[in-house]
């Protein structure tokens, strides 16, 4: 019951907290959260893969963009409407991300990050080289905006960033679902022993393609939707030693496995540098230090960190507790 009301409850009031919070917010403020939720989606999605089977891709960023320009043809070239074309273009990219793993996991380990790496190369060349559909290297120009959700008298930054938050919502809740299922634990089997569990009769293959698919398609729902609010998308945006390294870092200062902690860590490293914009000198050198001071001191990431405040927290207040006890029952004699 308890992991239920965490996996559910708690989201849904957060959810409802920050949607109530909206209208109260500047215009900045609401633009760093919207992409800070962006990122968010990303990060549970990349955790999925990552911090439960233990496989680093490095192709997500491709996938990303994959779903971005998906997003600007169906809406602004096709007609579509912006809410069937969010799921289409998370299906999109998660075919394509189906395609990538077949090829990636004939390979493991560091073969499989160097694997997946090329691809996202060839990935984010093909956004230059396919000029007709991605506009090159001028970029994409013209994607309409999400349209304004209804009975919600929000103006533009405000509709933009509840959707976001909904986004994120949905992709937490799903993750839930999916680590707490039969594919969830299989996943967990194959991060800490692959030949154990390949001995214990775990389906390796079909638990892995689901996570490499769960990922790629909200990776593809959050291109879709960052390519709707910004109107424009470049290749440069896509980049594997940008978004795609991007992804893992989000994962790894927020806390593998743990699906809140990279909400965390995303939340940290997108308001980081707005922070230090007054400093943008020395912003680049902190977010360095940041992330060098993480993978050295605390590699379990800020949910790690928190989880040994909370267990410290609960040890003094049970060693409280034993000294108080004999004191009353003495003082009671």
């Amino acid at each position: 019951m308890q992991s239920r009301i965490r996996c559910y409850l708690i989201p849904t009031a957060l959810l409802a907290l920050a949607c109530a919070a909206t209208p109260f917010l500047n215009d900045y403020v609401r633009y760093v959260a919207t992409l800070a939720a962006i990122w968010a989606v990303l990060a549970v999605s990349f955790d999925v893969l990552l911090g439960y089977t233990g496989y680093l891709s490095l192709a997500h960023g491709t996938l990303f963009g994959v779903g971005a320009y998906a997003g600007g043809l169906l809406t602004s070239r096709a007609g579509w409407n912006f809410w069937l074309a969010l799921p289409v273009c998370g299906l999109i990219a998660m075919v394509v991300g189906i395609i990538v793993a077949l090829l990636a996991f004939r390979t493991k380990g560091l073969y499989f990050a160097v694997l997946t790496l090329g691809i996202g190369l060839i990935g984010h060349q093909m956004f230059f080289v396919a000029e007709d559909w991605t506009g090159g290297v001028v970029g994409f120009v013209g994607i309409p905006s999400p349209p304004p959700l209804p009975f919600l008298m929000l103006d533009s930054a405000g509709n933009n960033l509840i959707i976001s938050l909904l986004l994120l919502w949905v992709t937490y809740l799903a993750a839930g679902v999916f680590v707490r299922s039969p594919l969830g634990a299989a996943s967990l089997a194959i991060r800490e022993d692959v030949v154990l569990a390949q001995a214990l009769g775990i389906r390796i293959a079909a638990a892995r393609m689901t996570a490499f698919a769960f990922s790629a398609f909200f990776a593809g729902a959050a291109g879709a939707l960052f390519a709707a609010i910004s109107n424009f998308v470049a290749p440069e945006s896509f980049a594997v030693m940008t978004t795609g390294f991007q992804m893992v870092v989000l994962v790894v200062v927020g806390g593998m496995g743990t699906l809140w902690g990279p909400i965390l860590g995303a939340i940290l490293l997108t308001t980081l540098p707005e922070t230090l914009r007054v400093a943008s000198s020395y912003s680049l050198l902190a977010y360095g230090l940041l992330l060098l001071g993480f993978m050295l001191f605390a590699p379990s990431g800020i949910a790690g960190l928190l989880k040994k405040g909370w267990r410290a927290r609960q040890r003094r207040t049970a060693s409280t507790t034993t000294t108080v006890a004999p004191t009353v029952t003495e003082g009671a004699r």
